[in-house]
C-alpha cells in the first residue's frame, strides 16, 4: 500500500510554532479552523452522458435539452457526449457516470425489471442494475412478482411499478415508433429487430423469391468489431446474434413456442420444474452436435463465466436476468435435462428458455481470469460466432459489411415440423448486412437502390427525405423500446430518490415528443409507460391509474423550465438556493 503523508492537524500547527508564541493567537486560529473544517456547501454539478447525434441524434437531444433545464434549476450540469461504446463501457461496466440518456429494448414481460433493479445484481455489470440500485422495499416487490399466482400478478406489479414511481431508479421520456425503409417492391411485416422480424421478412410471398442475400442497411460505428453475444460495451447490429444464436424456446405473439426444444413438460408437485427434451438431430454450426450437456452449460456459464474459479463467480453481463429464474438442472440424458426453478410460477419461469445457448466446446475455454473481474468470455471479440441459428456467419467481416448465410444443417430446414412463422422461409440466400457511417449514408444506400431495407431505425429529420424519393417507402409501427433518463444513486445527491423524483421532472415529455420525435413517438403519460412498459403492451394496462401530477408535471411550458415553479420543488425536499445556484 502507498505510504501517505499524513495532512496538517491544528495540534500539530500549534506545536510546531511554540505553545507561547502562538497562545496570543490562539482564538483566530480557532475561527480559522472552524471555517476550513465546515466550508459552505458547494453548488450541485453533474454530468449528463450519452451518445454523439451522429450515433443518436435523439437521445443526444434529449441529454442536450437535460442539460439547459438543469442549469436553470441551479444545477452545474454538462452534456458529455461519448462514442457507444465508450458509454455502454462507462454505464453498464465502470458505473462512471451521474446521469446518462439512451434508447432502452424494451422489456419482453414485467420480470425484465427484477434483472434491471433488485439489488442481487449491485456488483454486476451489464444491463443488472447498472444504477447501483439499492431499496429492500423494490426488492421485496420484484421478488413478489415472480412468486404472484396469474389472479395476483396484476395487482403486485402495480404496487411494484407505483413504488418505482417513487423512488425513481430512472424515468422514460417516450416511446419512439420504429420507422423501417424498403424498396417498394418489398412489405416488411415486423420490424427487423430479432430472429422473428428478419424470419417474417424473408418469409413473406411478396418478398421474392430471388438469387442472392437480403440486402440489409445498418449505420453507426464499430458495429462489426464483436459478435460476443454476452459482451455489452461494443455497438451491434440488432437482430444479428439473435440470429447466429437459437434458444430452447421463442416468444412468439405472447406465446412461448418450441425452438430448439421439442416440447417442456411442466411439473409443479413439490417445487416448479420442466423436463425439456430437445429435438433430434440439433447442430452447431460447425457440425457439433448440440446436447443437454449443453442447455446446463449455459446456465451455468451466465451465472459465472469462471466456472468456479473465482469466490463468488463472475457472471456474465447479459441474460441474468432471467438465469437467476433456473435454481438448478439436472442432465438425464443427451437429449433431456430437467430445470428447477426459484420460487415463482410458470408463466415467468418460461423466459428462462429463451436464453441463446452457447456450445460448451467453445465457450468453456473462455473461462481463463484476464483480471479479477474479466474472463476472456467477457472480452473476446468472438470474430468467428458458431451458433445454432437458420443463418451461419459466412466469414471475415469488415467495417463495411456482414454476411450470413443459410445454414443448411439446421433441424428446420428440409422438414414440415417446424414452426408456423416459418412457413415460406427462405427466399433469400441469406443476409448481407451494408454498414454505413451514419443515418444520412444509409438513408442514400436505400435511395439509391443498394440495400432493400433498412434495420437500423429511421430518425425523424431523414424520413421526408425517403418518401419524397421514387420506389422507396417507410414503415412506422409501435415499439416496446423507449428512451431513458437513467440516474446514478451512489451520486451524492442522486442517492436521495426525492432528489431524483423532481429530476425526473425537468424533462417536457410533450414537447419531447412533438419537437425532437417530430410526433414519431408516444409520450410517457401513464403510469406504467414511465417506467418503460408502453401503454397496452400487456394486458396488465388496465390495473394501473394514472400517476400523480407530482410525478409527471413538467414545471414549465413548451420545453423551458419555469424557474419560479422549480426552485421551490427543491426547496420543499430540504435543499437551498444561493444567487441561483442549487446548494448540497
Amino acid at each position: 500500500m502507498e505510504n501517505v503523508a499524513p495532512s496538517t492537524t491544528r495540534r500539530g500547527l500549534l506545536a510546531g510554532g511554540g505553545i507561547a508564541g502562538m497562545s496570543s493567537l490562539a482564538g483566530c486560529f480557532d475561527r480559522l479552523w472552524s471555517q476550513a473544517e465546515t466550508p459552505g456547501p458547494d453548488q450541485i454539478s453533474m454530468s449528463i452522458k450519452s451518445v454523439p447525434a451522429d450515433d443518436d441524434p435523439i437521445a443526444a437531444t434529449i441529454a442536450s435539452r437535460l442539460r439547459e433545464n438543469y442549469n436553470d434549476a441551479g444545477i452545474d450540469a454538462s452534456h458529455e457526449p461519448v462514442a457507444k461504446a465508450e458509454l455502454y463501457r462507462d454505464v453498464l461496466l465502470e458505473g462512471e457516470y451521474d446521469v446518462f440518456v439512451t434508447r432502452h429494448c424494451g422489456f419482453d414481460d414485467p420480470d425484465a425489471l427484477y434483472g434491471l433493479l433488485h439489488s442481487r445484481f449491485i456488483g454486476e455489470q451489464g444491463w443488472q442494475n447498472p444504477f447501483q440500485f439499492t431499496e429492500l422495499a423494490a426488492d421485496d416487490h420484484l421478488e413478489t412478482q415472480r412468486e404472484a399466482t396469474e389472479d395476483d400478478r396484476p395487482t403486485e406489479l402495480v404496487e411494484l411499478v407505483d413504488y418505482l414511481l417513487q423512488s425513481v431508479p430512472f424515468t422514460a421520456v417516450a416511446h419512439p415508433y420504429r420507422i423501417t425503409g424498403s424498396r417498394e417492391s418489398f412489405e416488411v411485416p415486423a420490424p427487423l429487430r430479432d430472429a422473428l422480424g428478419y424470419v417474417e421478412f424473408c418469409a413473406h410471398a411478396a418478398n421474392g423469391p430471388r438469387d442472392g442475400p437480403l440486402e440489409v442497411g445498418v449505420f453507426g460505428e464499430g458495429l462489426t468489431e464483436r459478435l460476443n453475444p454476452l459482451a455489452v460495451d461494443r455497438n451491434r447490429i440488432q437482430g444479428l446474434l439473435d440470429l447466429l444464436y437459437d434458444p430452447l424456446s421463442r416468444r412468439i405473439d405472447g406465446t412461448y413456442v418450441p425452438w430448439l426444444a421439442e416440447s417442456a413438460e411442466w411439473h409443479e408437485g413439490g417445487g416448479l420444474r420442466t423436463r425439456v427434451t430437445l429435438r433430434n438431430g440439433l447442430e452447431w454450426h460447425d457440425g457439433e452436435p448440440i446436447d443437454a450437456d449443453d442447455v446446463a452449460f449455459t446456465l451455468e456459464f451466465i451465472e459465472d463465466t469462471s466456472l468456479g474459479e473465482v469466490d463468488g463467480g463472475l457472471p456474465a453481463p447479459r441474460f441474468r436476468g432471467r438465469q437467476t429464474l433456473v435454481e438448478s438442472t439436472d442432465v438425464v440424458d443427451s437429449r433431456t435435462i430437467e430445470l428447477y426453478f426459484t420460487n415463482t410460477t410458470r408463466a415467468v419461469a418460461a423466459r428462462a428458455l429463451t436464453i441463446p445457448l452457447l456450445p460448451e466446446h467453445i465457450w468453456a475455454e473462455r473461462s481463463e481470469l484476464l483480471t479479477d473481474r474479466q474472463t476472456v468470455a467477457i472480452t473476446h471479440d468472438n470474430e468467428s460466432p458458431v451458433g445454432s441459428g437458420l443463418l451461419t456467419f459466412a466469414g471475415d467481416s469488415t467495417d463495411e459489411e456482414v454476411v450470413l448465410e443459410p445454414f443448411d444443417d439446421h433441424v428446420f430446414r428440409g422438414t414440415s415440423d417446424r414452426p408456423s412463422v416459418l412457413e415460406g422461409f427462405s427466399r433469400f440466400e441469406g443476409i448481407r448486412f451494408q454498414v454505413a457511417p451514419n443515418s444520412g449514408a444509409m438513408r442514400d444506400l436505400l435511395i439509391d437502390g443498394d440495400i432493400d431495407v433498412t434495420a437500423s431505425e429511421i430518425p425523424p429529420g431523414t424520413v421526408e427525405d425517403i418518401r419524397d424519393a421514387a420506389d422507396v417507402s417507410t414503415t412506422m409501427e409501435t415499439t416496446d423500446a423507449f428512451y431513458m433518463v437513467g440516474f446514478n444513486s451512489q451520486h451524492g445527491e442522486l442517492g436521495n430518490p426525492n432528489f431524483r423524483r423532481v429530476c425526473a421532472r425537468l424533462i417536457d415529455r410533450e414537447h419531447v415528443v412533438s419537437e425532437i420525435f417530430a410526433g414519431f413517438a408516444q409520450r410517457a403519460t401513464r403510469t406504467p409507460s414511465l417506467v418503460g412498459i408502453r401503454n397496452g403492451a400487456w394486458e396488465y394496462g388496465d390495473e394501473f391509474a394514472d400517476p400523480d401530477p407530482d410525478i409527471l408535471e413538467f414545471p414549465g411550458t413548451d420545453g423551458s423550465l419555469d424557474t419560479s415553479r422549480t426552485r421551490p420543488l427543491f426547496q420543499d425536499i430540504g435543499y437551498n438556493y444561493d444567487d441561483g445556484r442549487l446548494l448540497e
